[in-house]
């Protein structure tokens, strides 16, 4: 019987002048830990992935054996999901880095892909090529408009219209709710804001343009 991990972080990361760390928030209070601009870059996708149900940093620490002497190795990142998909053990390290020095690291890389295997989990190593999408971009971009103060109203007009339709078009509600020129770039400053916020999902990997679909929160 595979044994259920409770992961919690092992190692706590402290500022360095040598990189860029801070925390990315999650849900339900939590943020979570990053001491690289390619950590935050892959947590910015994920902590904005519904199905993502837990992240935990730096989550355990794995012993392995190389030239006939013990260490240890602690993964960065621990992904869970409520879509089905298998658990998640994620080394996030940059594409030139990894590939330098996959021959010194495989012991310890070895030694995630045994655990994983055997609790039902799987392993992998993300680098720019798989952290820095279209998805991203636009996550990115919608940043600009998370701040920004809206009517209540008017936000509570669009939740309700997108739950009667379970998902409907960006230009749909602009053109039923902000007609003129003026008003839909305010409605589209409030949709963003919205997206920006997780009230509202689409999918981050098409253009972000006035034809996305976008819906609501499941649980509502």
């Amino acid at each position: 019987m595979r044994k259920t991990h409770s992961f919690q972080q092992v190692r706590k990361i402290k500022p360095t002048w040598m990189s860029v760390s801070g925390h990315i928030p999650f849900k339900n209070g939590v943020s979570i830990p990053y001491e690289s601009t390619l950590e935050r870059d892959f947590l910015m996708y994920f902590t904005y992935l519904p199905s993502v149900d837990k992240i935990v940093s730096q989550p355990t620490t794995l012993p392995f054996v190389k030239n006939g002497i013990t260490y240890t190795y602690t993964p960065d990142f621990f992904l869970s999901f409520t879509d089905g998909r298998k658990p998640m053990l994620i080394e996030v390290k940059p594409k030139a880095k990894w590939q330098k020095h996959w021959k010194e690291w495989k012991e310890k890389w070895k030694a995630a892909i045994c655990f994983c295997q055997e609790n039902g989990y799987v392993f992998h190593v993300y680098d720019e090529d798989r952290i820095r999408h279209l998805a991203l971009f636009n996550l990115n971009y919608v940043q600009r408009y998370k701040r920004i103060q809206h009517e209540q109203e008017d936000i509570n007009v669009i939740l309700a219209q997108v739950k009667l339709m379970g998902n409907t078009t960006i230009d749909y509600l602009l053109s039923r709710f902000f007609a003129g020129s003026l008003y839909r770039m305010k409605g589209l400053q409030i949709i963003y804001h919205l997206l920006a916020t997780k009230q509202l999902h689409c999918n981050w990997f098409l253009p972000l343009n006035e034809f996305t679909e976008v819906w609501g929160n499941n649980d509502e």
